[in-house]
């Protein structure tokens, strides 16, 4: 197995070109600088796209066009491992900066083979984007504005390309990052290449130097303490995790545009470097932990390795206070209790449910909570999850492309807003949880999500084994948690997807945290006020939108403690139609089901082709109402 990849830079030849959008598709002689993030199968560098931007007063207004650094990377994992499920192609993507007030003006070529404007080009979210006016395409080069921060999708490529197996798992993508405007603090310490050290603070700031790539050759590790601040300087490419899993810290900055990413083998169950708990590109238990702006990916070739990009304040993982009792995640898996004792951090009981009474460092409010902005989250295979920020966390403005689930909202007081996804051909881009050990989960907020692809349609025929797809929204829920108050709205869902909702409560869950009783925990008075899908569902067959309870619980589970669906409300638009109940199955232990009227508030209009042109207020284009 390949354990070291080259980092390689390519440089062509550099140019500029001042332009407006009627005179771009002329341009040529671009510029492209590209690095290569991981090339486990591949001996030369191949040219994908070619981005350039600059940053104009507003939409419609002409800019000096620059190029843009674009990074690259491609399936790392073994060709042979069931993880990846036979999802292949690339993925590119740049970092741009916009500031406030202002649009970029942005020109993107593909050099990628069968790809061209031909059979369609797309900026996704088209539901943002349409606002900014039509793109100026030739056959390979298109150009458009993009007047605000966000995480797109740029597409040459047909709508139907995504109801076609192969072509989706191969597809060579490209994202565009549009980051507001960062000033790192001075005075940090700059972290040296190849430094020994492992513990960063307390009482101390860092930063990864621009352009520099840090390469141990072997799985590194930082361990923050209190009051520590880690910076990435534009460009800063590192090989490593960030953890904090032996003790509740206070304080914590992760911020910049750089990319850190976990590359390496772990060395097997090491507690608080690479046991089950700590297996996270960041990773930390505390109170007042911010993430900012940072890059994650994961790039390592070896099957069954499994961890997520950010993870703070997980609920199933312990308290690492004891070195020679490290945590296996199988402890939770196909197990019924009792369950041995792992300590809590800030869970409100230890994993054998016996109470936890230490809540030093842990948050009590959305002020000293977690904060993460601006993320973007890239993995290619099974067990390789995106966000959870923990109770009182909150995601926005950030991006998650997985294999696996997206975000996983499974902590009380949650807020996850403005956050775009493309799920790849497993997991759910809304994953309401597994095995969160016993304590309450509620009044969690999800608005405003963009599924700009969601794949699972692919899998859903073999996963879970019941009748339910994967989805958007769900999960296999064998938690002792009881979930209530959860609100979810404004859900957009593009081009080709299986299903809304797919929901199974179960005791016999493969992950799994029941109470030592062995009762599983309602979902109670969950609410999703819009979730509009652009086309009808697409279904390869053997499975559908979901619902059900607990059909047997064990002796004594009643109550809360029952597993029961109860009080779902359910309101969207499939196509253009109402999401009834007609499109769901319905099991067992499944009450209070009710469907609404849906208004999507963004309008979709019927579109119309204009051969090489822009269209934006006042120059062609019309307002259509809702």
């Amino acid at each position: 197995n390949v354990r070291c990849k080259t980092t390689v830079f390519l440089e062509l030849s550099a140019g500029r070109s001042t332009a407006t959008p009627a005179t771009m598709a002329r341009t040529c002689g671009l510029a492209l600088v590209l690095l290569l993030g991981s090339m486990p199968s591949r001996s030369e560098a191949t040219t994908k796209y070619t981005v350039k931007a600059c940053v104009a007063d507003g939409i419609g207004q002409s800019c000096t066009l620059e190029t843009t650094t674009v990074r690259f990377m491609s399936q790392p994992t073994d060709a042979a491992c069931e993880e990846n499920q036979g999802e292949a192609g690339t993925m590119s993507w740049a970092d741009l900066t916009l500031p406030e007030g202002k649009a970029l003006l942005v020109e993107v070529t593909t050099a990628v083979p069968g790809q061209s404007s031909s059979a369609g080009f797309f900026v996704r979210p088209t539901r943002v984007t349409q606002q900014w006016g039509q793109a100026t395409v030739s056959a390979t080069t298109a150009s458009f504005y993009l007047a605000n921060t966000g995480q797109f999708s740029v597409e040459f490529a047909p709508v139907s390309l995504w109801q076609n197996k192969q072509q989706t798992l191969t597809f060579e993508a490209l994202m565009l990052f549009v980051n507001p405007e960062l000033v790192l603090p001075s005075g940090a310490e700059t972290i040296p290449s190849g430094t020994s050290m492992v513990d960063l603070g307390p009482d101390k700031a860092y930063v990864f130097s621009a352009g520099q790539t840090y390469d141990w050759g072997t799985d590194k590790v930082f361990k923050v303490h209190d009051n520590t601040a880690v910076f990435f300087e534009p460009g800063a490419f590192v090989r490593a995790r960030i953890v904090q899993t032996e003790k509740k810290v206070n304080n914590v900055t992760i911020s910049g545009y750089g990319v850190l990413d976990t590359h390496y083998d772990l060395e097997p169950d090491v507690v608080g470097f690479s046991d089950d708990g700590t297996r996270q590109n960041i990773g930390i238990f505390g109170k007042n932990i911010n993430v900012f702006g940072v890059t994650l990916i994961r790039t390592y070739s070896t099957c069954h390795l499994f961890g997520y990009c950010l993870n703070i304040n997980a609920n199933w993982a312990p308290l690492n206070t004891d070195p020679s009792k490290y945590f296996d995640a199988t402890e939770l898996q196909l197990k019924d209790p009792p369950f041995k004792f792992h300590q809590a951090h800030c869970q409100e009981k230890h994993m054998d449910d016996t109470p936890n009474t230490d809540f030093h460092n842990c948050p009590t409010s959305h002020d000293d909570g977690q904060k993460v902005s601006f993320v973007k989250c890239m993995t290619w295979a099974m067990g390789q999850d995106g966000l959870n920020a923990g109770k009182y966390g909150v995601v926005d403005n950030s991006f998650v492309r997985v294999l696996d689930d997206a975000i996983k909202p499974w902590d009380s007081y949650g807020v996850y807003k403005n956050i775009t996804i493309w799920q790849l051909a497993l997991g759910w881009p809304i994953n309401f949880g597994w095995w969160s050990w016993t304590q309450p989960d509620v009044n969690t907020i999800i608005d405003t999500v963009y599924v700009i692809h969601n794949h699972n349609w692919i899998s859903s025929k073999d996963w879970p084994t019941t009748e339910s797809g994967q989805c958007v929204v769900g999960g296999v829920y064998g938690s002792s948690a009881v979930k209530k108050g959860y609100r979810l709205s404004n859900i957009f869902v593009e081009a080709a997807c299986s299903c809304a909702v797919g929901l199974e409560i179960s005791k016999t869950a493969y992950n799994r945290h029941p109470t030592p009783e062995g009762c599983v925990g309602n979902i109670m008075d969950t609410e999703i006020d819009g979730i509009f899908f652009d086309e009808e569902f697409y279904q390869t067959g053997g499975y559908d939108n979901f619902l059900s309870g607990e059909a047997s619980p064990a002796a004594g589970c009643s109550g809360d403690l029952a597993g029961k669906i109860d009080g779902f409300k359910i309101s969207g638009l499939v196509g253009g139609r109402a999401l009834s109940q007609s499109d769901f199955i319905v099991k067992s232990a499944v009450s209070g089901l009710s469907f609404g009227t849906a208004v999507d508030p963004h309008s979709i209009p019927t579109y119309t082709t204009h051969a090489n042109k822009n269209a934006y207020d006042g120059a062609g284009a019309e307002e259509y109402d809702a």
